[in-house]
């Protein structure tokens, strides 16, 4: 049995596979095992996985149909043997001591969840990149189960910096088994921090260490319409409300401020994810309004938290199922995301060389 299993859900990599598993091979730790989970890719990452695999007798493949991420990260953690897991995304690679750094940490401090920082770099260029600058990596620091509660947890409320990426931890294999019950209502968005909303609450002790070990390849942006994303925040907004009336009961009404501004803003991706369809005008106007009749989006207008953050404008619009202000407020932030996404597409181009 390994110490560590790595977790890679695989789809679709192409070139970028292989500087993820070399990352990986090229550890200065060397008692884990490699688990390549390929989620039927139609191009050549299979190939890429099985040639690797014949070098090396830590890796594992496992080939399967399409069923997205989170089934993907299942089979691997079932097909796993060793009582420490992390994931490791096909798009990224990892500095060459990470495994040995976390799982000394996690032995050491005796903890259920050890969180490294990360790097954001474009294309290949180690040169280009930005660390995560979160208040939560100032220090080394451990968390026991009240500090996990009141520091952690309550960060994925407020949209605070804490990542709720898998990917930078290292996880007891048995926090990963025993979770996921929300995961059944979230098919696409949001997957990851809803597991480890659930896996944080579980963790009896988590420890958070500033050091960047993870590169976290950015760009190739694409515009994709999400047809379902209404209904996937929506639903996250009723699983944090019920994660917050079971155990926040003491400071119910501050969490409740947090999720409700979550939601509206969340709302405003709603918006402008419509300018990404083939939708007509007069069906995205039909949308909105179906939208704003929502009780979850009408009772987050008026949560005193949203009041505060938001324009009376906005909130107004919301009320009043504004369908114009609404569609035009869309319309807006996808200009400006579109130039965004072509400026940065741009970019990773020339850092891929």
């Amino acid at each position: 049995m390994s110490k560590v299993s790595v977790i890679v859900p695989i789809y679709n990599a192409g070139s970028r596979l292989s500087r993820c598993i070399k990352s990986i091979l090229n550890q200065t730790f060397n008692d884990f095992e490699l688990i390549l989970v390929n989620d039927g890719s139609t191009d050549k990452s299979l190939d890429i996985c099985n040639r690797y695999r014949n070098q090396d007798n830590r890796i594992k493949v496992i080939d399967k149909e399409n069923e997205g991420s989170f089934a993907t990260r299942r089979r691997g953690v079932q097909a796993a043997n060793s009582m420490y897991i992390m994931f490791v995304d096909a798009d990224d690679w990892i500095n060459k001591n990470t495994i040995e750094i976390l799982y000394k940490e996690s032995i050491d401090s005796n903890v259920d969840i050890t969180v490294c920082n990360t790097y954001k770099v474009v294309g290949n260029c180690t040169f280009i990149k930005k660390k995560n600058q979160s208040t939560y990596f100032n220090d080394n620091k451990v968390f026991n189960k009240k500090e996990i509660k009141n520091e952690l947890i309550v960060a994925y409320f407020h949209g605070h910096p804490f990542p709720p990426s898998l990917c930078a931890k290292l996880y007891k294999k048995e926090l990963l088994q025993n979770s996921g019950k929300y995961l059944e209502r979230i098919i696409f968005f949001g997957e990851d921090l809803f597991y480890n909303l659930e896996m944080f609450i579980k963790a009896n002790r988590v420890k958070v260490i500033n050091e960047s070990l993870y590169y976290y390849r950015i760009g190739g942006f694409t515009s994709k319409y999400m047809p379902y994303l209404f209904n996937h925040i929506v639903n996250g907004y009723q699983i944090q409300r019920e994660v917050i009336d079971e155990y926040y009961l003491d400071t119910k009404q501050k969490e409740y401020n947090g999720i409700s501004v979550m939601l509206l803003n969340t709302f405003k991706t709603c918006l402008y994810n419509l300018f990404m369809s083939n939708l007509t005008e007069t069906e995205m106007k039909s949308l909105i309004k179906e939208y704003t009749s929502n009780n979850e989006i009408v009772e987050s207008t008026c949560n005193k938290g949203s009041i505060n953050y938001f324009s009376s404008d906005y909130l107004n619009a919301i009320k009043n199922k504004d369908v114009n202000y609404l569609y035009e407020l869309g319309e807006a932030i996808y200009k400006k995301k579109r130039l965004k996404m072509i400026l940065m597409n741009i970019i990773s181009k020339v850092a891929l060389g």
